[in-house]
């Protein structure tokens, strides 16, 4: 696809976000993993107003969303222990002010971050706005997780699946009771679980605790369409390609992986064991301190030099033990990333048959090697699932693949939702109108976009 025809369809994607733009359970006493019980105990703290993307092609979009944020009760990275966490309700104005009923339930598993205050219930919004359209009325739920907010001083559990997969759940179900005692007519609306990146990772994470806990009875969790784009479903084949390269398009993301699982899992090695200097001595600093965005933290490891980020050696990170996947080091990782990977060896769930996956990948990207999303593919695919896929060049990991991934998702929820027609006729109108009347010397004003 020629970059004209790329150009177009984000655009389209933007702008179909734009102006596109279940029975749930009550119960908020749910059994905690280890057979205890803990009381959910939702609480609203604050209703807000948003704008996302107020800076792209000068305010055309006009992004405009309300949210609620509440608090509420899950289980921190031991498993056991009670901790409050945070979550966010977000909905288009008409459908908060119940002017016209919701036609979806969304769970929006949030991408990577690494600095303070970027999280969905406080300043990472842009791509919360995207889904926050006029046609398809959704009302999403985004859980903050451990890490953040209210644990902000506290390591961010990423890329751990079975402690988000538990809080992000806790935080459905929390939102849930608050939107029935809130009045809003969500029974029977077809519920989807979407995420991006480490999202997409979340989002499938997610998918595999719904399926553990409807084989015990929990019928609710039935998602019509799970979809994730350029995600690190294993975390293994991500490890392996990574030392298997001489160059990193994002120098943090192993980092942070693996500063997590030290923390997290409180494994037996030293920082200095796995990366190499400068980043041995400052992952307080730079990681743990949450001060530094993802790209703050690529510049830093590539000693300042931006140009060098964006393609920065493997040795540059990387000590000789973590390069090498047979040393003791190595073992010891890669043992660990295969029980968290959610495909690939030792993996044995069996995904919702009934559930529509969408993975995509693009193969132009340069933060991870797309196979990994073909695995996830043929994981689902061999264990009897529907997968619609696409790996085609859509650029690098933030260029056109993520509007892709939003637009084609966007697309994918009309099949489940009441007056998918006139919505889609309206869409396919309002889309290339728009888009003819911007591309020409508005598009460029997308290049600058870093969600």
């Amino acid at each position: 696809m020629d970059i004209i025809n790329k150009s177009k369809w984000v655009l389209a994607a933007v702008l179909l976000c734009s102006h596109l733009m279940m029975s749930c359970s009550s119960d908020d006493n749910p059994s905690a993993p280890d057979g205890e019980t803990y009381q959910i105990d939702q609480k609203v703290t604050e209703r807000r107003e948003c704008h996302a993307l107020e800076k792209v092609a000068h305010d055309a979009l006009n992004l405009k969303f309300r949210q609620i944020v509440f608090e509420y009760t899950s289980l921190g990275p031991d498993m056991k222990t009670p901790v409050r966490l945070t979550g966010v309700i977000s909905m288009n104005p008409a459908v908060y002010n119940k002017k016209v009923a919701p036609r979806g339930l969304m769970l929006y598993n949030e991408f990577t971050c690494a600095k303070h205050r970027e999280r969905t219930s406080q300043e990472e919004i842009d791509d919360m706005g995207l889904y926050m359209n006029k046609y398809q009325n959704l009302i999403a739920v985004s859980a903050d997780l451990y890490g953040w907010t209210l644990t902000e001083d506290k390591p961010q559990a990423y890329c751990c699946p079975e402690i988000t997969s538990v809080e992000t759940i806790d935080a459905w179900d929390a939102a849930m009771q608050i939107l029935k005692d809130e009045g809003y007519a969500i029974s029977g609306l077809p519920t989807f679980n979407v995420g991006y990146s480490s999202g997409g990772f979340s989002a499938l994470a997610v998918q595999r605790y719904s399926d553990e806990l409807r084989a015990k009875g929990r019928s609710d969790l039935d998602w019509k369409l799970t979809s994730a784009g350029a995600a690190p479903f294993s975390i293994y084949s991500v490890y392996k390609s990574n030392i298997e390269s001489k160059t990193s398009g994002y120098a943090c993301s192993f980092p942070l992986v693996v500063v997590a699982y030290k923390e997290t899992y409180h494994m037996d090695f030293d920082y200095k064991d796995v990366f190499v200097e400068p980043l041995a001595s400052n992952i307080q600093k730079w990681i743990l301190s949450k001060d530094y965005g993802t790209w703050d933290i690529n510049k830093l490891i590539a000693g300042g030099d931006e140009k060098l980020a964006k393609d920065c050696p493997v040795n540059m990170i990387l000590t000789p033990a973590a390069l090498d996947a047979n040393s003791a080091l190595g073992q010891k990782l890669a043992k660990k990333f295969r029980e968290n990977s959610l495909c690939g060896e030792g993996q044995t769930w069996q995904p919702n048959t009934k559930t529509r996956y969408y993975i995509m990948h693009s193969s132009g990207d340069k933060y991870m090697d797309w196979h990994v999303g073909q695995e996830m593919a043929d994981y689902l695919t061999a264990h009897g699932c529907t997968v619609k896929t696409e790996f085609g060049d859509w650029g690098n990991h933030v260029d056109y693949g993520l509007f892709q991934h939003i637009g084609a998702t966007m697309i994918q929820m009309e099949d489940f939702m009441p007056g998918t027609d006139d919505v889609r006729q309206q869409l396919q109108q309002d889309v290339i109108d728009k888009a003819t009347e911007y591309i020409k010397d508005k598009i460029h004003d997308f290049s600058g976009i870093s969600l």
